[in-house]
């Protein structure tokens, strides 16, 4: 796994790289709508725009995001990424309902295609460009787990699929010369395009409400716990993500007769070890006597038992 720091380089020179290549791309799809005047185009053109200005604001934020924690932010600003997905989310939603009013007008209102082959071959160039994005973006994500990369990758995706949508439409126009075709599939596009941005706002809201971490890596914390020989019991396993840093919070069941350092000592072995395979997690442990009542846990109860005779476990561990 790679350092916080290799992570952090790998975030900013992805969110650099779609900038650039976001700004290419722009100047091929608004050349190509001004020689073909094609709504598909112009919509591509518009999302475009929309690409920009996001890579402009998921650089800002990761940027912020790799800071470290401060006096007034104690957690860090790792939000910052799932807040700025939600924008994005919000935006596509919104370039894609403006576009199907466009396209309806169009068809209420046709106009002719004109350079079709021209408006085809920038369209095929700006694919291309794009699929070598995605492929680097999705080696960024495998490696570091950032949510503003992997939105960004899911709507290039999209992108992809809205331009060989655009370029099927051209061509077909053009030698069906049929003028509906073009509106009619930048509607498609554009209900595409919107349902991804429901991914996008989706993956981004679990972050921001503090949605627990995947089940199997909780499991594997619980493991890492119930290793060490002097911890009777773990609960109370609360976890949380923002950015690429996790939250862990649980409680350890200790022999009652044990030092406040003893306790103390198995504690920061504990967090050494889940830290050895969670490199990004910050731990805080409650340490607590075996048979201590749990009336005042915020679970309600439910343990993870070592003995192999307790035989239930609490769904809110």
């Amino acid at each position: 796994m790679l350092s916080p720091e290799e992570q952090g380089r790998l975030k900013k020179r992805a969110t650099m790289l779609a900038l650039v290549v976001g700004l290419t791309i722009l100047g091929l799809k608004g050349a190509a709508w001004m020689m073909t005047g094609a709504t598909s185009i112009l919509t591509a053109a518009l999302d475009s725009v929309l690409d920009n200005g996001i890579a402009v604001v998921n650089f800002m934020a990761v940027r912020q995001a790799l800071k470290p924690a401060s006096r007034s932010y104690r957690f860090g600003f790792g939000k910052l990424e799932p807040l700025a997905g939600l924008m994005q989310a919000a935006f596509i939603f919104g370039i894609g309902l403006a576009v199907i009013v466009e396209s309806i007008d169009r068809l209420r209102h046709p106009v002719a295609l004109v350079n079709a082959d021209m408006g085809i071959g920038a369209m095929v160039l700006a694919t291309v460009m794009m699929i070598g994005m995605i492929i680097y973006q999705r080696h960024v994500v495998r490696c570091t787990g950032s949510l503003v990369v992997r939105a960004d990758s899911i709507h290039y995706q999209a992108d992809v699929m809205m331009h060989l949508s655009i370029i099927a439409s051209l061509a077909l126009s053009h030698w069906l010369t049929a003028s509906w075709i073009d509106p009619v599939a930048t509607i498609g596009i554009a209900v595409f395009l919107m349902w991804n941005a429901r991914t996008i706002a989706a993956d981004a809201l679990a972050i921001l409400v503090d949605k627990e971490i995947p089940e199997e890596d909780r499991k594997k914390i619980r493991q890492l716990v119930l290793a060490f020989p002097q911890v009777a019991n773990v609960h109370d396993l609360r976890t949380r993500s923002s950015g690429s840093h996790i939250f862990v919070q649980l409680h350890l069941e200790l022999d009652g007769d044990l030092t406040l350092a003893q306790a103390h000592d198995i504690s920061e072995a504990v967090i050494e070890a889940v830290a050895r395979v969670f490199p990004n997690a910050d731990t805080q442990i409650h340490q607590e006597p075996v048979g201590l009542p749990r009336d005042r846990s915020w679970c309600g109860g439910g343990s993870s038992h070592r003995s192999a005779h307790d035989g239930h476990h609490d769904a809110t561990q």
